[in-house]
């Protein structure tokens, strides 16, 4: 992999439950690492769902290999948000390609 094509730095994100101050559960979003990749847009599409006008657009975003990244987390970049629905590592678990939808299921 040759490190000049990661030039976009994202923050990997996990959906998290802690207990606040008094017993309750809290999920939020929690910081994982920051991150060198590459996002580039696949495919977008609008649609009308429940008399609203809705878009989403699926990106690949590659980087180098890590353990732990899961469908379900999330890549931000600046105000758009990445939900990652697929992880691929390659045969030699050099680099991940993720494929991820911005947009409705956020």
């Amino acid at each position: 992999m040759r490190a000049g094509r990661l030039r976009d730095r994202l923050t990997l994100q996990a959906y998290v439950e802690t207990r606040d101050a008094i017993g309750g559960v809290v999920q939020e979003w929690q910081d994982v690492r920051k991150i060198w990749a590459e996002v580039r847009g696949v495919s977008g599409r609008a649609f009308l769902s429940a008399s609203a006008e809705q878009a989403e657009v699926t990106a690949e975003i590659l980087m180098r290999y890590r353990p732990g990244i899961e469908a379900g987390m999330r890549l931000v970049r600046g105000a758009d948000v990445y939900t990652i629905v697929a992880p691929l590592p390659d045969a030699r678990r050099t680099e991940l390609r993720c494929m991820c939808t911005r947009g409705v299921k956020q």
